[in-house]
């Protein structure tokens, strides 16, 4: 059937970004997204956290959408690389300052576990920069085999500290 409706799914997407205007360039993303990729029905207010593996940076501004799309995992993590990029988003440090990063958190009930995309995202559930905004949206989902307000509450504290700004 060629008039058949597509199947929207409800995808989280991560925030992150230290270098710049952090703040707008996470609300441009945001706005690009919804642009490209459906209906950005949520957002979490923005995080100030504490870097995470190469700690010698600024401070992250983090948070996360939850988007309605029509597109497939990885055709979102298409947008969201093409995104990232028109940010100068640039990928030569492992965990170090950058304009813009991108995650795929969830997509709907998917377990994916390929070199280009895990789902849900293979680290999300350990990171409190992932976790606490993604609990504004969503404390119950499933992350891992437990819902991300479990996990949250079980994490210890990791230096994220609301910043009373909304993401949109």
């Amino acid at each position: 059937m060629e008039n058949a409706p597509k199947r929207v799914s409800r995808a989280y997407v991560g925030f992150g970004g230290n270098l710049g205007d952090p703040a707008k360039t996470l609300r441009a993303a945001a706005a690009e997204l919804g642009r490209r990729a459906g209906d950005l029905a949520a957002a979490s207010p923005v995080y100030r956290s504490d870097p995470v593996g190469l700690t010698d940076q600024p401070p992250f501004l983090n948070a996360v959408a939850a988007i309605d799309t029509e597109l497939d995992p990885e055709a979102l993590l298409d947008v969201l690389l093409a995104i990232e990029a028109e940010h100068g988003r640039v990928r030569d440090v492992r965990w170090g300052p950058r304009t813009l990063d991108l995650d795929l958190i969830s997509f709907d009930d998917v377990v994916h576990d390929a070199l280009r995309l895990t789902l849900p995202h293979p680290r999300a559930h350990e990171r409190e920069f992932v976790l606490r905004p993604l609990a504004d949206l969503a404390p119950g989902i499933d992350l891992r085999g437990e819902t991300v307000a479990a996990r949250l509450e079980r994490l210890a504290p990791q230096g994220v500290r609301a910043t009373g700004t909304p993401l949109m």
